[in-house]
């Protein structure tokens, strides 16, 4: 838990008690703050005794959890008093900074790949024995991070949301690994979704930047326009066990840059890199059947993801579909090719279907398991079976974790049956 004696007597609302809102609860109260909650869950308001919403006004502080929209798809009524009272909500990211002045922040962004490259960094970190915590998105909340001396080094996972809320000091160091169409409803368009992610790069921050695609391009060039020096994001990374693909070696690249300027020698920095063999459910290997492999990628839940997934293979059986966030599978195309046949999946398939008529063979078949036993009886000996549904799990699944874990557990009675 991270200390925050500056709070001590002061009055502070928090809004939002899931992850990040219960630590920020916890950290506050057991510095003496003067404490009021609220959730939009009746269940979780009566689990903390909050019988109505609090009022803003007269509040030193309003800590807003990022997984509560509080101005698009439209205002919060709690975010419209605040704004009228003149209470601007901040994320729990900002209270960590400034609580821990004698310490160093890494923070990495992107629509796809923050959660690898953050993992890695700490990876490395932990190899080298240096003292660190990784939270944020990912892990623990920020005020649920231990309490580190000087020099200590926190890695944070930032969404969208979180930058959205962000206040106050920098980070020392900024990665931003790419930006396509993802939650467009929570920002009012992508214009506002970048607008967001390049908040990173406030007051000064050492930038690395992957230039891959426009919108990152642009906020390079806006940052080298203001003076501000830019590390690219290359392709030529190390290409690490266990991580296949192209956009694993610029998430490799990105973690060597990011402890580069951490002052972390580069060979140091490689040694300490290997032996990471990457998260769950993004591009993890999970098991081979007479010559066919299988490959869990469901955190893969918008179409660029899915077309990184589908670019390291060369023949696959594609698993997709779910909840769509867009019905648009362009960034798919240059690699149709390789799909020996796709196997749709939940609400998006008839959408899907419709994409990928004339481009590649497909079947709707509804549920994760009819499509797994579909692909596992349909492959050759070379195939990849590729679960990387590029939409979200919410039709069927509670969360991209159980969806993979559903496809994991599949593949692993098919092994059993096939020895």
């Amino acid at each position: 838990m991270i200390p925050l004696p500056a709070y001590r007597g002061a009055e502070v609302g928090v809004m939002g008690l899931g992850r990040s809102g219960r630590a920020a609860a916890a950290s506050l109260a057991a510095a003496g703050a003067h404490l009021s909650v609220w959730d939009d869950r009746e269940d979780l308001c009566r689990e903390f005794g909050a019988a109505e919403p609090f009022e803003p006004s007269g509040l030193d502080r309003l800590v807003w959890s990022p997984g509560i929209p509080h101005l698009h798809p439209r205002p919060h009524p709690l975010a419209v008093r605040a704004e009228a009272a003149r209470v601007r909500p901040v994320a729990d990211i900002s209270l960590l900074i400034e609580a821990m002045p004698d310490c160093r922040f890494v923070g990495v962004t992107g629509t796809n790949g923050k959660s690898t490259v953050t993992a890695l960094i700490g990876h490395a970190l932990a190899r080298l024995g240096l003292p660190h915590a990784v939270g944020g998105n990912l892990g623990p909340a920020a005020l649920g991070l231990p309490a580190l001396g000087p020099g200590g080094i926190y890695v944070l996972e930032l969404s969208s949301y979180q930058l959205a809320l962000m206040t106050g000091p920098p980070f020392d160091v900024a990665v931003l690994l790419n930006i396509g169409p993802d939650h467009l409803d929570r920002h009012g368009g992508m214009h506002r979704y970048a607008a967001d992610k390049a908040r990173i790069f406030e007051n000064r921050a050492a930038a690395i930047v992957g230039e891959a695609d426009p919108w990152c391009r642009r906020i390079a060039n806006r940052l080298r326009a203001q003076g501000r020096a830019v590390t690219a994001i290359g392709d030529d990374g190390p290409a690490l066990p266990g991580m296949p693909g192209l956009h694993n070696r610029r998430n490799a690249t990105a973690a060597l840059v990011a402890l580069a300027a951490l002052g972390i020698d580069s060979g140091d920095a490689l040694e300490a890199m290997s032996g990471f063999g990457g998260l769950p459910h993004r591009m993890e290997p999970v098991g081979e059947i007479c010559g066919v492999r299988y490959v869990n990628d469901s955190k893969a839940t918008n179409p660029e993801s899915a077309a990184f997934a589908l670019a390291s293979f060369e023949r696959v059986r594609w698993i997709a579909g779910g909840q769509a966030k867009t019905d648009d599978l362009e960034a798919l195309r240059p690699w149709f090719g390789r799909v020996a046949k796709a196997y749709l999946i939940g609400a998006a398939q008839g959408p899907f279907a419709r994409a990928l008529a004339d481009h590649a063979a497909c079947e709707c078949l509804g549920d994760l398991d009819t499509a797994l036993a579909a692909a596992h009886r349909e492959a050759e000996p070379g195939d990849v079976v590729l679960l990387a549904p590029a939409a979200a799990s919410f039709d069927q699944w509670e969360s991209f974790e159980a969806r993979g874990d559903a496809f994991r557990e599949g593949v692993r009675g098919l092994m059993g049956t096939a020895g």
